[in-house]
């Protein structure tokens, strides 16, 4: 009977270790899934971290894209009166407004300063050689009034240029820059005053 008892209570202590000994492991297998479960948000950080990273570079590339596709635009802008000049578009256009402005506003003060003289032609019984004869003119004879009021309307987008230089309104003024360093632009042709001596004739 002793015997039973003894072996019974060593039978319930072997058992005893033995749970205590499976808690103990499933315990190390939680601690073990917990450190991996603490040690996953570091792999998410690193992921992140990949992920700003190629985003970050994506834009760096757009960004290089759009540089690369802004300076071909500016080459193309530059380049777009270089026909008969080096001077900027700004520069080409800025003074073909304040030529349209003047002669809209019959400022003939202000257009005389911008000719080129000698303009105009003897046989035409109209050649200005400097400021003061080209106001004379202009006070006596004056200039097409259809010519004008089409000019009054003409816009800038239409400027276009050749070898001759800038064409305002289909021929009715052309200028170009006579000092090229300097980027001096001058009109040579304005309504049926025509360059003296030189190329433009229509």
């Amino acid at each position: 009977m002793k015997r039973n008892v003894f072996g019974l209570c060593a039978l319930i202590a072997v058992c005893s270790m033995l749970t205590a000994c499976n808690g103990s492991s499933d315990n190390a297998e939680s601690k073990d899934i917990q450190v991996e479960k603490v040690a996953e948000p570091a792999d998410n950080a690193s992921t992140v971290d990949i992920r700003n990273n190629a985003e970050k570079e994506s834009k760096e590339a757009k960004n290089a894209d759009s540089t690369d596709a802004g300076t071909a635009a500016s080459s193309t802008e530059e380049s777009k009166y270089d026909v008969f000049t080096d001077a900027s578009n700004a520069e080409v256009e800025a003074f073909a407004k304040r030529v349209i402005d003047a002669v809209n506003a019959k400022d003939w003060n202000t257009v005389g300063d911008m000719i080129q003289y000698p303009i105009g032609s003897k046989d035409d019984n109209n050649l200005c050689n400097n400021k003061e004869e080209f106001i004379a003119y202009v006070n006596n004879t004056g200039f097409n009034e259809e010519e004008m009021t089409a000019l009054a309307s003409w816009d800038i987008t239409d400027l276009w240029a050749n070898w001759q230089g800038a064409c305002i309104n289909s021929g009715s003024i052309w200028f170009r820059d006579v000092d090229t360093e300097k980027k001096e632009f001058k009109i040579v042709s304005l309504f049926d005053l025509r360059e003296a001596g030189g190329e433009i004739t229509d």
